[in-house]
């Protein structure tokens, strides 16, 4: 009985139902990509069918062509920087697939940031390392503001406050 688990079933029955199941959502995942395949080249435009099939490319270039407007894209960004920022586009509309969740492309630290008074604070840079794929509902409810917390109230020329101004709330989600 030790080789068994709590349900009664042998390593070996428990990896022949993983692989099983496996086998089984691929085979959904490749009926669901057909399906959208076939629906797509039934549309009657080429237009409609480019629109449909680079969604995420178009996402992409749009937010490029966004944050260049900002002058938030520095001039050293390299391809091998531009792809990884493409993979995190590509890892939100694969989160929305999967999950059933709309996700969204989310700065860090936003491009503007603004203060709960909503003057600008801080201009973060469209890097891959200052973006991250969040649910859609998460980044609207965070906004444009940025967080500094106490830092906004303390005169600068205190320096001792400064290290304990740049706490997290814990109202704030991120």
């Amino acid at each position: 009985m030790d080789d068994m688990n709590e349900r009664g079933m042998t390593p070996e029955q428990v990896a022949a139902e993983a692989a099983e199941a496996e086998l089984e959502t691929l085979a959904y995942e490749a009926l669901r990509k057909a399906e959208w395949e076939a629906w797509v080249a039934s549309l009657p435009t080429k237009h409609q069918r480019y629109y449909h099939r680079n969604k995420v490319q178009r996402s992409f270039e749009a937010a490029m062509a966004r944050a260049k407007k900002l002058n938030a894209v520095p001039d050293w960004l390299t391809d091998a920087h531009r792809r990884q920022i493409f993979e995190v586009y590509e890892a939100a509309d694969t989160l929305h697939d999967v999950t059933g969740i709309p996700h969204e492309v989310d700065h860090i630290v936003q491009l503007v940031g603004k203060n709960k008074s909503g003057e600008p604070v801080i201009c973060g840079l469209h890097v891959p390392w200052n973006l991250r794929a969040i649910p859609w509902s998460l980044n609207r409810k965070r906004g444009d503001w940025f967080y500094i917390g106490v830092a906004e109230s303390i005169d600068p020329s205190h320096e001792e406050h400064l290290d304990a101004s740049f706490g997290t709330d814990d109202d704030i989600p991120f």
